[in-house]
């Protein structure tokens, strides 16, 4: 298995990692062949093609086989092995293609300039047109890290029969790669989304409907040339139909829809869990409003909600949901004042940021204490969206909801909760997703997972997994699914703020009613494990 971010460990947040990890334990578990996971290496922070201070964490377990090792020394790059579990890892620092000098067609040239060669004497890629560009940067580390999963995977066939399964347009020129030269292996890949469908966002359903296959302006074209590269695999599958008819639209490529899914480790509840994660998010939330702003709350009247994302403001509906907020305020002001329910102040943590950031430069107060200074391009875009509807922290006193950026990748020590992914989750009284564009949206199912109900947009793929488990088992809960490509802005809005609205009340007033929702989105986790779409993976890669 290949992808950009494969590795024994990530620091971002969700994505293609967390597929290909999710896949290789669970083939591992179903297959006697050997699983070998194949990525870049990112030695140092600023490796990496773009500032988001990636570095990988190779710590392994255990040494991989000699034969492993040895197709790995044949690529001619620097690399490291391991092994985790029965999974094996092999990741590759592609930046020495930079400097390493080769000779290829009767001249000396950086590998990576005969790299860009070859991939235009096989495929026409034309790199001179993308290597000065604003992306240029990444796609030739993407060309580079194709070549050498290529190569790895021509060496592996002296032990055998090998087959290769790429998730992601970054390695799909591995596949034009080997196809062209006729090696004998056989072929998967797997759109996530597409470049296009990312760059128009809500707007590629209305192409779809028209049947309209031009592009936007100002498309990254050289890595949508990567991207079409998958018309070279054998099979081709999407996570979502929305995914495969976008493929089918702009590239004439199509395939099979096998869904992404979670691997749920718990078989009950883990309301202890649920707790004590809701009382650490309080505890720390009130301790720092109280140090920091001078506002003093009790506990029990904080309800968390949070939001999880990469850092893309339209795509992931974030102007959608700091409206949805204000209705949310609304409504519980008034429900408040009218003596319906006590005083309450729902946070809404916005979990997203444009790298990582050492703890040691963020402020004691974090998250509660936000300086501008600490922030970074839309990191800084999002708090003033904040502030402009007056949902920060510095507006809690007149509001019953407050929006809180967290631009940070969560974990044990990241300066603010100190907590992991799966604990916000837990600990929270629901998640908000109302993506504008969206694959699939695993971190919905993730939050599922830890008993955490969600409300969802229709835009995600993800969305159409559930209706079908309606349709089939019955299951209804825990789920809120918003409309937000055929109705109007402020239906969807209202729609958004309601469905958190119907997730809170519950808490407040319907303990019962409460915890069957937490129930039913646990079961919807559970029904939607990783064992089908793995098995499926499995039966074409064997064939």
């Amino acid at each position: 298995m290949a992808g950009e971010e494969a590795g024994p460990k990530s620091n971002k947040l969700g994505g293609v990692w967390n597929v290909i990890d999710a896949e290789a334990k669970k083939m591992a578990e179903i297959a006697s062949e050997e699983i070998i996971v194949v990525g870049p290496y990112f030695e140092r922070l600023g490796q990496d093609w773009s500032p988001k201070n990636r570095i990988t964490h190779a710590e392994f377990d255990d040494a991989v086989g000699s034969a492993i090792d040895e197709a790995a020394k044949r690529v001619g790059l620097p690399y490291v092995t391991g092994k985790i579990g029965k999974v094996n890892y092999v990741l590759f620092n592609v930046e020495h293609c930079l400097g390493r000098i080769v000779r290829y067609d009767n001249q000396d040239m950086r590998l990576s300039d005969a790299v860009k060669a070859e991939a235009y004497r096989l495929v026409g890629l034309d790199s001179l047109r993308y290597e000065a560009t604003s992306y240029g940067r990444e796609y030739t580390h993407y060309l580079n890290l194709s070549y050498a999963v290529s190569e790895f995977t021509k060496a592996l066939l002296d032990s055998g029969k090998v087959s290769l399964h790429c998730h992601e347009y970054p390695v799909f020129y591995a596949i034009a790669r080997l196809e062209k030269l006729k090696i004998p292996v056989k072929t998967v890949a797997t759109f996530h989304a597409t470049k296009i469908g990312r760059a128009l966002g809500v707007g590629v359903f209305d192409k779809i409907r028209r049947g309209d296959p031009t592009y936007p302006p100002n498309i990254q074209h050289g890595l949508v040339e990567l991207e079409k590269l998958a018309k070279y695999a054998e099979t081709v599958t999407f996570v979502s139909e929305g995914t495969r008819a976008e493929a089918k639209l702009f590239y004439g490529i199509d395939g099979l829809v096998i869904r992404n899914g979670i691997e749920v480790t718990n078989e009950i509840i883990d309301w202890e869990k649920k707790t004590e994660c809701l009382n650490r998010i309080r505890s720390t939330i009130v301790s720092r409003l109280s140090r920091y702003n001078g506002i003093e709350l009790e506990e029990e009247q904080i309800i968390p909600i949070y939001t999880i994302s990469r850092l893309e403001l339209e795509n992931k509906g974030y102007p959608d949901l700091m409206d949805a907020l204000v209705i949310l305020d609304r409504i519980l002001t008034n429900r408040i004042e009218n003596g319906e329910i006590e005083e309450v102040k729902v946070f809404c943590l916005l979990i997203t940021a444009f790298g990582y950031k050492d703890p040691s430069t963020l402020p004691e107060g974090f998250p509660v204490e936000l300086p501008d200074e600490i922030l970074v391009g839309d990191e800084l875009r999002l708090k003033k969206m904040v502030e402009k509807r007056k949902i920060d922290v510095g507006n809690l006193k007149k509001r019953a909801v407050c929006a809180m950026p967290y631009p940070q990748w969560v974990g044990r020590n990241d300066g603010g909760f100190g907590m992991t992914i799966d604990e916000i989750a837990a600990g929270c009284v629901a998640g908000i997703f109302p993506s504008r564009y969206e694959p699939f949206l695993l971190t919905a199912l993730e939050a599922c997972s830890e008993a955490c109900p969600v409300v969802i947009s229709r835009a995600c793929g993800f969305s159409g997994a559930v209706k079908e488990l309606q349709r089939r088992k019955g299951i209804f809960g825990g789920v809120i699914l918003v409309d937000n490509i055929e109705q109007s802005y402020l239906e969807t809005i209202t729609d958004y703020a309601f469905g958190l609205h119907i997730i809170i009340d519950a808490l407040l007033r319907d303990r019962a009613k409460d915890k069957m929702m937490c129930s039913t989105a646990f079961v919807l986790a559970n029904e939607m494990s990783w064992d089908e779409p793995v098995g499926m993976y499995y039966e074409i890669l064997r064939e």
